[in-house]
């Protein structure tokens, strides 16, 4: 959910608990409970839609999480296993191993898998020289379960994508109808309570202010009204 649209839906919730607790006060206006209750369908629904496309984020990031630390792992065997063929002489053997950090995990995931499957079978083959380097059978376990994790979650994203992107087109019109029905339908008939419920009418208008978060270390401010133009004379 992009920034402007969690603000609004902050909003959307403070008018949800405003309606709500004057319920007794509107309920006589049928025009307003009809759109009272279709502004509510709509806060349902777009609540709906933000967990489908968090869900999709949230793969996302769990692949990128799982694709580092094996990008970790992987140059740290590979590492030792190059150190122990200089040490050796074996030159072949060092030019199979020769990877930078960022070179391990670039590119496809199946290009991933297949260089750190082909860095654990060097490893593997040589681990009887690879004690003093930090390498042992436990180490490799270690590096072929987090070779499986990576590969395991690699469809995650992709099942994903096609649901975040309906979720992202869906909330641009959800938001859209909730806007239209508060600005066109709720905002016009509240005030016909300013006079018998003007505690409803001033909370109404206080949820009403979308107040922007702009993110970390930068104050919140409400939405500014439109400036007054200065009167022609």
């Amino acid at each position: 959910m992009q920034l402007p649209q969690s603000n609004n839906l902050r909003s959307y919730d403070a008018v949800v608990v405003v309606l709500d607790a004057y319920k007794p006060v509107w309920t006589p206006l049928p025009g307003l409970g009809k759109a009272v209750s279709e502004f509510n369908g709509i806060v349902k629904d777009i609540k709906k839609q933000a967990v489908i496309q968090l869900e999709c984020d949230l793969a996302s990031q769990e692949k990128a999480a799982v694709r580092a630390a094996l990008g970790t792992l992987a140059f740290e065997v590979s590492g030792a296993v190059q150190a122990w063929a200089v040490e050796s002489g074996d030159l072949a053997l060092e030019a199979r191993v020769d990877f930078s950090r960022s070179a391990i995990v670039e590119g496809k995931q199946d290009q991933v898998l297949s260089r750190c499957r082909a860095i654990h079978s060097v490893a593997t083959e040589n681990l009887a020289h690879l004690a003093d380097n930090g390498i042992t059978a436990a180490k490799l376990l270690e590096f072929k379960q987090q070779i499986d994790a990576f590969e395991q979650v690699q469809p995650k994203p992709r099942n994903r994508r096609s649901k975040g992107r309906a979720a992202t087109q869906a909330l641009e019109i959800l938001f859209r109808d909730a806007g239209k029905v508060l600005r066109k339908r709720i905002d016009k008939l509240v005030p016909q309570f300013a006079a018998t419920a003007p505690e409803f009418v001033k909370e109404y208008e206080a949820a009403r202010v979308v107040v922007d978060l702009h993110g970390p270390g930068q104050p919140d401010a409400p939405t500014p009204a439109p400036a007054a133009q200065p009167a022609k004379g």
